[in-house]
């Protein structure tokens, strides 16, 4: 069996561990008895078929998840991807949902059911449910403790993506978060994450610039970050992006974006301090290939 789950860029900046879009970035897992077919007779690949299958060892969180969701640990893994670890694009929790969802299938669980019970193990491993949720349904998910729902995302939008060489540990940078915000700040951040999902809802994308602005999570931790702090101020000023945040913990600066020329030009345009991607959205999240 063949299992994909695509990347996630989350937070969107005020909905912290709450809210998620799903990227065409995918993690692709699969089982030792299809891998050794495929040895034998190659078929085409998906989306980051150019990259080589590894061995899944142990502790990697596809592993971990499968284990969790009732897969037999000695069971040989394979996986592949071309989401950057470290990055705050997905990459463990589209690992994890993989991971759980393949377990589930394998056992005879339908597809759904076994979306769902992926969804909650990915979850609780992470932490937090937002980079599972959109891993888990694609689109543009929403999360709240065991719930999550996914709206539909418009086709012409994508994502342009920047990030450094150096990745971001999430417990580092989840550590540098005071324990306590001030009213003012949550309700500041409450009504923007609110109007996030209004706007997706409702198709008023102008929205958006109000809608990612944040002041919970996003200013302590770009303080440990000025290259980040200063990309997304100047993705901002870019007449053309919608809404820009820091992507999940970071490094990644994210921006919503029309697809076309305009989002080609803005990734050159900032390829020239780190590494940069226009990628598409997803609308399927995990499933079979």
């Amino acid at each position: 069996m063949h299992v994909s789950a695509p990347a996630s860029s989350a937070n969107l900046g005020p909905g912290f561990d709450s809210l998620a879009l799903a990227v065409d970035l995918p993690f692709e897992l699969q089982d030792a008895e299809l891998h050794q077919a495929q040895l034998q007779e190659p078929t085409a690949g998906s989306a980051g078929s150019e990259l080589g299958w590894l061995i899944v060892e142990s502790t990697h969180p596809a592993a971990v998840a499968y284990v969790a969701a009732g897969g037999y640990p000695t069971q040989s893994l394979w996986w592949r991807s071309p989401i950057p670890p470290g990055r705050g694009l997905g990459f463990s929790g589209a690992a994890r949902v993989a991971g759980a969802f393949l377990a589930l299938r394998r056992s005879g669980l339908g597809t759904a059911p076994a979306k769902q019970q992926a969804f909650m193990v990915a979850a609780t491993l992470e932490g937090h449910p937002d980079n599972a949720a959109g891993s888990t349904w694609g689109g543009f998910a929403v999360a709240a403790g065991e719930q999550a729902l996914s709206l539909a995302m418009p086709k012409e939008l994508g994502l342009m993506v920047w990030w450094p060489q150096k990745s971001t540990s999430t417990v580092a940078s989840r550590s540098v978060l005071t324990p306590m915000v001030s009213r003012e700040a949550a309700a500041f951040s409450i009504a923007r994450s609110a109007l996030w999902v209004a706007a997706i809802a409702t198709g008023e994308l102008s929205a958006l610039r109000v809608a990612c602005q944040d002041q919970v999570h996003q200013s302590q931790r770009l303080a440990n970050r000025p290259d980040s702090a200063e990309v997304l101020s100047e993705l901002l000023a870019q007449e053309q992006v919608l809404a820009a945040w820091l992507s999940g913990s970071g490094p990644t600066v994210a921006a919503l974006v029309p697809l076309g020329e305009a989002a080609d030009c803005l990734a050159v345009q900032f390829a020239a301090t780190g590494r940069t991607r226009v990628l598409a959205m997803n609308t399927t999240g995990v499933q079979e290939v």
